[in-house]
């Protein structure tokens, strides 16, 4: 028979109740995201950042493009970044293109109508065919892809663009008649490995910036068929690397600076149809290895310097197709007889 009473009382209480509060209470906000911070902690260092990439009044002002591109990649973008990741100011500045240059009205790769629905962003993938893989002058190897802009996927595979291999920093930005509009942000300087800025045949407008100058490794500039307006920024010819300038077909205006002679490397240099004053200067035929100088459709005057004409390619140069307002009729008038010096003198 069982003992009335078992031989260990239970104690009133068991001993491993748990207690009525925690021993660590969470914070109101809790510490823990995928950036080890929280989310407004995240959003502080963001702006810190930010604010040394775009002017800081125009960063905080409602509605332009670095606003924008502000509030995309803080509360909207759910690839979801973090202020010391690697490429964070690279994702930014992009999304700052974007919007500068009228994204959302372009003929392929905008951006999906809502960031985070599977569905939208399907769509919006399936409208970009668009592949960053033109002409590498260097053959660099570089992955690139055809998503729409601003989804949540690495921005290196958003269409028209191309990035390294070995850095995954922005080696292409490549746009032919993809209808971009507005202006070029000077925040494009940021992309320090840029390789080539090509924005062709759209109504992109505003002057060149002259943080355009500061591409330590650009090798093509071409912007041609825009509506770009104001001078070549003196900055542009220090680029040391620059093979191809194309600025033809806009509405440039000023005349030519001595300093374009400082692009050593330059081969293709395509000025016409712009509204160019002046005399072509005579350091261009100090650039070795020059093949083709168009500046035909412009105001230009006086006569083609000797030293281009020596550099034609039945001479001792390289340039095969030089032309300028040269026909008897051109008023004003560049002088530079065809064939001797000119290969054509169009319009």
């Amino acid at each position: 028979m069982p003992s009335s009473e078992p031989s260990v009382m239970p104690s009133s209480e068991p001993s491993f109740l748990p207690s009525l509060m925690p021993s660590v209470m969470p914070s109101q906000s809790p510490t823990f995201h995928k950036c080890f911070m929280s989310p407004e902690e995240r959003r502080i260092r963001m702006i810190e950042i930010l604010e040394t990439v775009s002017d800081p009044v125009t960063l905080h002002t409602p509605n332009t493009p670095q606003n924008l591109a502000l509030e995309w990649i803080i509360e909207q973008d759910t690839y979801c970044v973090c202020p010391q990741d690697f490429k964070f100011v690279q994702r930014y500045v992009l999304a700052v293109f974007y919007f500068s240059t009228g994204g959302g009205t372009w003929n392929e790769c905008n951006a999906p109508s809502n960031y985070s629905d599977p569905t939208e962003i399907a769509h919006a993938n399936t409208n970009c065919s668009i592949l960053g893989d033109g002409y590498d002058v260097f053959n660099a190897v570089t992955f690139q892809g055809t998503d729409a802009w601003l989804t949540p996927s690495y921005e290196c595979n958003w269409g028209g663009l191309a990035c390294r291999n070995s850095t995954f920093c922005l080696d292409r930005i490549e746009f032919e008649t993809d209808g971009l509009s507005g202006t070029l942000p000077f925040e494009l300087q940021n992309l320090t490995e840029l390789h080539y800025l090509i924005v062709e045949e759209g109504t992109t407008s505003g002057t060149i910036p002259s943080a355009f100058g500061t591409f330590p490794e650009l090798i093509i500039l071409d912007l041609n068929f825009n509506n770009l307006t104001g001078s070549i920024p003196e900055d542009i010819y220090n680029l040391p690397l620059l093979f191809q300038l194309d600025l033809n077909d806009n509405f440039l205006s000023g005349t030519i600076s001595s300093a374009i002679g400082n692009l050593e490397n330059l081969q293709f240099l395509q000025l016409e149809v712009n509204k160019f004053t002046g005399t072509i200067p005579e350091t261009l035929g100090n650039i070795p290895n020059l093949i083709v100088l168009e500046v035909f459709g412009n105001e230009l005057n006086g006569t083609m310097p000797d030293g281009i004409c020596q550099n034609r390619n039945t001479q001792s140069g390289f340039i095969g197709r030089l032309t300028a307002d040269c026909d008897p009729d051109d008023v004003p008038r560049v002088d530079c007889p065809v064939p001797e010096c000119c290969t054509a003198c169009p319009f």
